[in-house]
């Protein structure tokens, strides 16, 4: 006579959304940057916490007039939350590098000036030969995770000699090269607050003050292209519309990047391929030796 031996614990039939929702809110204690993080509405994040709550029987957030404050349940969940969001995402991975079709979306992050000033004609050409492939591209200067999916293909400037972390692939492809540029009897500050002006020292213009501070390179450009003073930057962002004051110097490497585990994905090599391409040919712009 056989035995039969069943499990006392019932399953709980788990929706990923509210797993993946749950842990965008606690990482954020907001539903509001939670909500602009997933590129959702507040009312369905909202929702899915509300569903997983009551899937759990838990209460996983306390609602304050300062915010949201994970209960003590919602913090013993989130190593298993965690965990069931990496093994998600590699399922994701594999299921992408298992897709051998020249077609499809891929998701590409990229410094907007990069797109705008650099590789736009690569891009248009890239379109167009792959028609059936839909480029979804990202203007940041923002390291998007590539482990997380959030970009399948990054274009980064990083440190010199510095290497990708992680479980990235990619290439060293150039080297973007920095000058001063402008005109005028000051800085305009770049670096954080006006006090902030050690980094000057190091410049032939040393004796010149701070005034302001501007936190993106393309208002940056356009302040210095008006006259409000001088910055230092990237030779393919300032040539040929600004003034150069000093020689050209190596600024920061140049990396096309992908996540190990989609680097053969026919897609994403050509989309890859075509952009290294396209930076190689351009490296006397970037180096400041053509404007």
């Amino acid at each position: 006579m056989g035995c039969t031996f069943m499990s006392m614990v019932r399953p709980i039939p788990f929706d990923w959304d509210d797993v993946r929702v749950f842990l965008a809110v606690l990482r954020a204690a907001s539903v509001r940057k939670a909500a602009s993080a997933l590129g959702v509405s507040r009312p369905t994040v909202a929702r899915h916490v509300a569903a997983l709550e009551q899937r759990l029987g838990l209460e996983l957030f306390e609602r304050r007039p300062d915010g949201l404050h994970a209960t003590t349940a919602a913090t013993a969940l989130l190593p298993s939350a965690e965990a069931a969001e990496q093994a998600m995402l590699a399922v994701a991975r594999a299921a992408c590098a298992a897709d051998h079709q020249m077609r499809g979306t891929v998701w590409v992050t990229m410094p907007a000036v990069v797109a705008a000033d650099l590789l736009m004609d690569d891009i248009v050409a890239f379109c167009r030969r792959w028609p059936r492939i839909d480029l979804r591209i990202s203007g940041s200067y923002e390291v998007s995770s590539l482990a997380q999916r959030e970009a399948d293909v990054a274009i980064r400037f990083m440190p010199l000699g510095r290497s990708p972390e992680g479980d990235l692939a990619g290439r060293r492809v150039a080297t973007a090269y920095t000058a001063i540029y402008g005109e005028g009897d000051c800085w305009i500050g770049q670096r954080g607050a006006e006090s902030d002006q050690a980094w000057v020292r190091d410049t032939p213009f040393p004796e010149l003050p701070v005034r302001g501070a501007i936190f993106d390179g393309e208002i940056i450009r356009s302040a210095c292209a008006g006259g409000l003073g001088l910055a230092q930057l990237p030779c393919f962002m300032a040539e040929p519309r600004l003034t150069r004051r000093t020689e050209p110097v190596p600024g920061l490497d140049v990396w096309v990047l992908v996540h190990a585990d989609l680097r053969r994905n026919p897609r994403l090599r050509a989309f890859r391929d075509a952009m290294v391409e396209g930076l190689r040919r351009l490296r006397p712009r970037l180096e400041g030796r053509q404007a």
